[in-house]
C-alpha cells in the first residue's frame, strides 16, 4: 500500500517529485563519490608505501649533533657504507640494508647528440629488491659492479626512449654521464600506475642507476651516502630492530648522536590526516545534499497530507489505526528516498568515471559495491527521518475533523 502510494505521488506530481528526488540524487552521488575518492587515495598511498620498501622500512637520516656533543661532532664519519656492513652484521632482524648517493645537481645523459638532465642514483644491488625494481631487458647492477667500480648503468624505459633514437636497441650501447662513458646493461620494464602520468610512482620510469662505488669515485669527493634504509622481514620486529640499529650506529659514529631513525608511522599518520580531511570535506557536501533532499521529501509529504486529509479520514473511519497511517506515510517517504538513492547510484557511477579521468594515477577514485549500498542505505535513512514528522502528523488527524474537510 505505502509503496504503491509512493509511486502514485511520484507519477502524479512529476515536477515536484523530480525536484525532490534531485536533492537525494545529488546527496547519494556525492556520498558514493566521496567514498570512491577516499578508497582511491588509500590505494594510492598503499601502492606508494609498498613500492618504496613497505611499512617495514626504517630510514636513517642525518641530524645535527646535540649541543653537548658539538665539540666531538667532527669525530663522526657520518653515514657511510661502513654503516651498511655493520647493520647487516650486527642486526639479524634487518632483511636488507641499502644506501644511495646522488650526483650533485644531477647528471647529463647524452647519446649521439641527444641529451637529458636526470637524477642519477648510485645504488647497491639491494636497492632494486627494496624498491621493487626488476630488469625488463638485460640485467641489474650486481655486487661485482660495486667491487670493480664498473661504469655501467640501468635505465628506466622513459629515459631510454628519450636519449636513444627509435629503432636503436639501448642494450650494450655506451652513453655519457657528465662526460664519463657508461655501458647500458639493463632497461627497466614500463611501470603503469594510472592514466595521469604525474604520480611519484611513475618516476620509476625515469630512473637512472649506476654502481654506488662508481658514482663516489667519479662524481663525489667524500665517502658519505645520501640515503640509508633498512628493511625488516616483519614489522612486529620494529621496536627491537630500532634499538639494535641505534646501538650499531652509535658505535660506527664514535658515540656522536648525529642520526635519527624514522619509520613509516609518521607517513601513515599524515595519510590518516589527509584521508580524514577528504572524508570531512566531501562527506559534508554529501550530508548537505541529503539534508536538502530530506527537506524536499518532508515538504512533499506535508503537501500530500494536506491534499489527502479527507482520504485519511475515510481510512480511519473504515477502521484503519493510527499506526497504519503512520506506516503508509513512512513507506511513501521511504519510496521517494530510495528511488532517489537508486538514481543517485547511477549518477555516482558516472561521477566516478569522470573523476577517474581527472584525478591522476594511483590516487584515482574507485567504485565499489559497498559504496553503492551505503549510498542507497543512507538515502533510505534520510527518507525515514524526513517522513517521520509528516507521518506522525497524519496519524494524529481526527477522523471526524478529516471527513469535514473539503
Amino acid at each position: 500500500m505505502g509503496v504503491g502510494s509512493g509511486w502514485s505521488e511520484v507519477l502524479g506530481h512529476k515536477l515536484r517529485s523530480f525536484l525532490t528526488l534531485f536533492g537525494i540524487v545529488l546527496g547519494a552521488a556525492a556520498l558514493v563519490g566521496m567514498l570512491g575518492v577516499v578508497k582511491g587515495l588509500l590505494r594510492g598511498w598503499e601502492s606508494m608505501i609498498y613500492e618504496t620498501g613497505g611499512i617495514e622500512r626504517i630510514t636513517v637520516t642525518s641530524r645535527p649533533a646535540p649541543e653537548a656533543q658539538r665539540e666531538i661532532a667532527p669525530l663522526s664519519p657520518g653515514r657511510t657504507l661502513n654503516d651498511v656492513e655493520a647493520i647487516l652484521t650486527a642486526v639479524p632482524l634487518a632483511q636488507r640494508v641499502t644506501a644511495e648517493v646522488r650526483i650533485p645537481n644531477g647528471g647529463r645523459l647524452a647519446f649521439q647528440g641527444r641529451a637529458s638532465w636526470q637524477d642519477v642514483r648510485g645504488v647497491l644491488p639491494a636497492t632494486f629488491a627494496m624498491d621493487r625494481f626488476e630488469a625488463g631487458q638485460g640485467r641489474l647492477i650486481g655486487e661485482l659492479d660495486l667491487e670493480l667500480q664498473t661504469q655501467v648503468c640501468v635505465l628506466g624505459i622513459a629515459i631510454a626512449e628519450q636519449i636513444f633514437p627509435r629503432g636503436i636497441d639501448p642494450l650494450g650501447r655506451t652513453i655519457t654521464i657528465n662526460g664519463q662513458p657508461f655501458a647500458v646493461v639493463g632497461i627497466l620494464p614500463e611501470y603503469n600506475f594510472g592514466v595521469g602520468g604525474g604520480s611519484r610512482l611513475n618516476q620509476k620510469n625515469m630512473s637512472v642507476f649506476i654502481p654506488l662505488t662508481t658514482l663516489q669515485t667519479l662524481f663525489r669527493t667524500d665517502e658519505n651516502v645520501d640515503i640509508l634504509n633498512v628493511q625488516l622481514a616483519d614489522v612486529t620486529d620494529m621496536p627491537a630492530a630500532l634499538e639494535q640499529i641505534s646501538n650499531v650506529l652509535t658505535r660506527t659514529h664514535r658515540g656522536v648522536q648525529d642520526v635519527r631513525l624514522e619509520t613509516r608511522e609518521d607517513l601513515l599518520k599524515r595519510f590518516e590526516e589527509t584521508r580524514n580531511s577528504y572524508v570531512y570535506s566531501l562527506g559534508g557536501v554529501a550530508i548537505i545534499g541529503l539534508i536538502v533532499g530530506g527537506i524536499g521529501i518532508m515538504n512533499v509529504m506535508l503537501a500530500s497530507i494536506s491534499e489527502r486529509v479527507r482520504e485519511i479520514g475515510v481510512r480511519r473511519a473504515l477502521g484503519a489505526k493510527r499506526v497504519d497511517i503512520l506506516v503508509q506515510i513512512l513507506a511513501e517517504s521511504l519510496t521517494l528516498a530510495v528511488a532517489g538513492g537508486i538514481l543517485g547510484m547511477f549518477a555516482s557511477i558516472g561521477l566516478i568515471k569522470i573523476l577517474q579521468q581527472v584525478v591522476v594515477d594511483a590516487n584515482r577514485p574507485e567504485l565499489s559495491p559497498a559504496a553503492l549500498f551505503i549510498g542507497v542505505l543512507f538515502s533510505g535513512v534520510v527518507g525515514v527521518v524526513a517522513g517521520l514528522y509528516p507521518a506522525i502528523r497524519a496519524s494524529r488527524l481526527s477522523p471526524v475533523e478529516a471527513l469535514r474537510t473539503d
